[in-house]
């Protein structure tokens, strides 16, 4: 894996829209060991650089889930454990818009949610508005914070894609309490 990354440090920005193409698809690594270090060469280019792995991510979630619609469970079976898939398969019953914006913040690689999301036939638009704030709430802020800052603030970049995660999961909780008593109300 180090050998790739190395490979798309050296590429730039271009290296960067391979790799926000691939992570949906391919590359069960997370993008900052891409991202930070070309964002860290030019620290002035550092919202673009965000905007180009969020629009690149997206483009290469619809390859994902387009690969997933195609080619359904026998890919994710080859490329996620039994136990994953279920796990996946459990929390798109419950609430798809969630599953895919909390997938950002997982320990399962984001392909096995894109690849998922076709193979369960999930909503497209659904997927893709999930999709895309999973990538914003993600990568803008890094690039906001590395563009002002610089890199001082890398030690914290780490604890705000965990803070990041960790608000996205309560706000899941409110929301399904919210619905949960609205439609016992309703009963």
């Amino acid at each position: 894996m180090q050998i790739i990354t190395n490979i798309l440090i050296k590429y730039g920005i271009l290296g960067i829209a391979i790799a926000g193409f691939s992570e949906a698809v391919l590359l069960p690594m997370p993008m900052e060991f891409i991202f930070i270090p070309i964002v860290l060469l030019d620290t002035s280019k550092a919202l673009l650089h965000s905007i180009t792995l969020i629009v690149f991510s997206a483009f290469g979630s619809i390859a994902g889930y387009y690969a997933g619609k195609l080619l359904g469970t026998p890919l994710l079976n080859k490329l996620i454990y039994k136990d994953k898939f279920n796990k996946i398969k459990e929390m798109y019953s419950k609430n798809a818009f969630l599953t895919i914006l909390t997938s950002s913040f997982t320990p399962i690689p984001y392909e096995a949610y894109v690849i998922s999301a076709g193979a369960f036939n999930i909503n497209l638009s659904v997927f893709m508005t999930a999709s895309i704030l999973s990538r914003v709430i993600r990568y803008l802020p890094q690039g906001i914070l590395i563009y002002i800052f610089g890199d001082a603030i890398l030690a914290y970049i780490k604890s705000y894609t965990l803070f990041a995660g960790m608000l996205v999961f309560m706000l899941f909780l409110v929301f399904k309490y919210y619905f949960k008593m609205k439609k016992s109300s309703k009963s």
